[in-house]
């Protein structure tokens, strides 16, 4: 008797063929085998080469010729190096915010993508935004045709991250408060500050006053503690409170409320060019 994880070939001639009869494979061999509709059927959503490898036990150089034709038949979405987004064998799985967070590493979604995914806005843009501490301009890419802004920042301006579990994967957001702080910071990423006034606005039980204090005096930006404390004074959203426990400098020039906007200065407030209209702030809606 033989056992499975034996393997041994009768051979035998007739007529000029040799034929070969195996008595049991060993897992190891028929693993090696495997065809790439076998492998492909149990990867899932996003992969690895790494998950190619553990699952097919292909040699190396076969593991990366595979993907690299999944990628040229249109079967897999390379991401990043070694890292890839099945769509194949009737399998559909439409670009997610999973699958945007793996174009850089680490990453978290960030500006007006945050502002949307906490629910502080109705506008979505069609780009998904990330922000990422690794070296580099800002830069858009695609991943099977929807628009992916990659923000660089200093390391010093990438915290204040949450991540909450998902089908696929983990999503890592910037938390509420520090979302807004980085969308005064770049206006020009969610919209302007109107944008801004609307996500404080219909934000009452998600922003916390508490937290977002204490985030501001951690963002290494004094415009950004001005125009939040402006915001909080039109608002009429705990200003007090804010301007008690966040401190600016008081002979700190003069900048824009909103730099996305005309060039118009209506009003100065807080060492800020206020040049939005006042009245369009407190009935943003």
């Amino acid at each position: 008797m033989y056992q499975l994880t034996t393997c041994r070939f009768l051979h035998f001639t007739c007529h000029n063929y040799t034929f070969m009869y195996s008595i049991g494979m060993s897992d190891a061999y028929v693993r090696k085998n495997m065809t790439t509709r076998e492998v492909l059927a149990q990867l899932p959503s996003m992969f690895s080469v790494d998950d190619v490898r553990r699952i097919s036990q292909w040699e190396d150089s076969r593991v990366w010729v595979e993907t690299r034709r999944w990628v040229q038949r249109g079967w897999a979405t390379r991401l990043q190096r070694g890292v890839y987004s099945l769509h194949v064998m009737g399998r559909s799985y439409p670009l997610d915010l999973v699958e945007a967070l793996h174009v850089a590493q680490p990453s978290a979604l960030a500006y007006w993508t945050a502002l949307g995914y906490h629910h502080l806005t109705e506008q979505l843009p069609s780009t998904v935004t990330i922000q990422t501490p690794t070296p580099g301009k800002t830069t858009l890419t695609s991943i099977r045709g929807l628009p992916v802004r990659i923000v660089r920042v200093r390391p010093s301006r990438f915290w204040g991250i949450t991540s909450l579990a998902a089908e696929d994967g983990t999503i890592a957001v910037t938390a509420p408060e520090k979302t807004i702080l980085d969308c005064l910071d770049r206006l020009d990423l969610c919209g302007g500050i109107i944008e801004v006034a609307k996500a404080i606005k219909t934000g009452g039980r998600v922003l916390s006053p508490a937290a977002m204090a204490h985030a501001a005096l951690r963002y290494d930006s004094d415009v950004v503690r001005r125009r939040l404390l402006v915001l909080a004074q039109l608002l009429d959203w705990h200003p007090s409170w804010l301007t008690a426990r966040i401190s600016v400098a008081s002979t700190a020039g003069y900048a824009w409320f909103d730099p996305t906007a005309p060039h118009k200065i209506l009003s100065r407030a807080m060492r800020l060019y206020i040049n939005v209209a006042t009245e369009d702030i407190i009935n943003a809606e």
